[in-house]
């Protein structure tokens, strides 16, 4: 089989730009649906959870699973290290954008806190998605040279790898860092209160804290003293079938106890990490390192392709539109927010130029270059380029809304972000992003 490629200078900027506005343009149809569902009331804010739920513990996987089971392999699992590299990066820069915001503008911590997440949590999920799909079945030249007889439909494949790895590290510090810390529930003073320390009262402040810990920890002391003296010796009693008898015997061992704990504590943990589309892709990694079930799965005609496979392939095809649906929903504002507060205008200029500007000027030249003059894993990899451009300029994820309608703060700020980053600037960005990554590809690859 003979793929023809076409070259970069095939195309000129105006049909990349009306290939990039058609892929965009249909994404903004299907939110518009979202947005007019949820202005006549046919998608209100529970409704809206619920789609969600549904989508995540359901649909998503089977998207996954049908786009990376067919297409993965060891060799590409190893080279996706650079992933998480990648993304670290990406948040460390967009964190110290945002504090740098924090100060220009003069915000106060909790405000702060808030333009934080909106720069450090970017989309990965619905807008990138649907671009990313939209974009790897229209532009030309993102075959992958190592790839022999490369396809659409394995562009598509790389390219929600390469975004589903990115979404599940950001979801682990959204619901963790961004849930309990950055978007936390305050009280009205201290969303409403400005600091302006001064060395006496950073002196005085910590004084108080260490007095208190003395006290505390001198409390404690003899709480545990007296504990210790009042309890009473431990007797076990040990049965045997043939033998009854009374040993009075010494406590297990302290060591024993921690480690069940510990072990007990790390499986906890690693089941509440876990989620649906990780074990979609979990599932998918199993299938792909053994061939003969990637076989059974994925050659045409076989029983399971033709029944299990199509299933979920369906279902899978049912997660981008319900994902933009739910994202044109929460364009339109519910009603019964609190107000805006005073500093509403510079939070929304903030939270933006934190998140979709100021770390593209770093990240996206360092991008570049490492294409140009690393020849290394992914970033050979023309999809994983366009990937990583959107990734860098894509506006604040839809599940921070979420958040900030559970703990009741600057609810009707995080309309005003989404309203402007995604119906003002996601279109205009991402057209610059797709032209700009084509001349990195042609600049890289001459």
């Amino acid at each position: 089989m003979i793929i023809f490629k076409s070259k970069p200078d095939d195309l000129s900027y105006l049909d990349i730009s009306r290939l990039t506005f058609e892929a965009v343009l249909e994404v903004v149809i299907i939110c518009f649906a979202g947005f007019i569902a949820a202005k006549t009331g046919l998608l209100n804010t529970n409704g809206q959870k619920v789609i969600s739920a549904l989508n995540v513990d359901l649909f998503t996987p089977c998207l996954v699973f049908s786009k990376l089971a067919p297409s993965l392999s060891l060799e590409k699992m190893v080279d996706i290290i650079i992933i998480p590299i990648f993304y670290f990066l990406s948040t460390g820069i967009s964190f110290l954008s945002s504090k740098f915001m924090g100060k220009v503008l003069a915000l106060n911590e909790p405000e702060t806190d808030f333009v934080t997440a909106m720069a450090v949590f970017g989309n990965s999920n619905s807008l990138p998605v649907s671009l990313t799909l939209s974009l790897a079945y229209t532009l030309p030249d993102l075959y992958w040279d190592d790839i022999e007889n490369d396809t659409k439909e394995g562009i598509a494949s790389r390219g929600i790898l390469y975004l589903l790895i990115f979404q599940q590290l950001g979801q682990i510090l959204r619901w963790s860092w961004g849930y309990n810390k950055l978007l936390r529930k305050r009280s009205h003073e201290e969303l409403h209160t400005y600091h302006f320390k001064t060395d006496n009262e950073e002196t005085i402040y910590n004084n108080i804290t260490e007095n208190s810990l003395q006290v505390d920890t001198s409390i404690d002391s003899q709480n545990e003293t007296t504990s210790l003296l009042s309890r009473p010796p431990t007797s076990y009693t040990i049965t045997e079938s043939n033998v009854d008898s009374t040993v009075t015997s010494a406590a297990p061992s302290t060591t024993s106890i921690k480690f069940t704990a510990k072990l007990k504590s790390f499986g906890k943990n690693v089941l509440d990490f876990m989620n649906p589309p990780l074990y979609a892709m979990l599932i998918s990694i199993i299938i792909a390192t053994v061939p003969k079930l990637q076989d059974i799965f994925f050659t045409k005609g076989t029983f399971i392709s033709n029944t299990v496979t199509k299933s979920i392939t369906q279902l899978g095809s049912v997660s981008i539109p319900l994902i933009l649906i739910v994202l044109g929903s929460n364009l339109y504002p519910s009603k019964d927010i609190p107000p805006p507060s005073k500093h509403y205008n510079k939070i929304i200029f903030g939270s933006l130029l934190s998140r979709m500007i100021l770390p593209s000027i770093i990240l996206l030249p360092l991008i570049t270059l490492c294409v140009k003059f690393f020849k290394i894993s992914i970033l050979d990899d023309p999809i994983f380029l366009l990937v990583a451009f959107i990734l860098t300029t894509s506006p604040p994820a839809i599940q921070l809304s979420q958040i900030t309608q559970l703990n009741g703060i600057y609810q009707k700020e995080m309309s005003g972000v989404l309203f402007w980053g995604y119906v003002v600037f996601s279109l205009p960005s991402t057209m610059l992003v797709v032209v700009s990554s084509l001349e990195v590809l042609k600049w890289a690859n001459p």
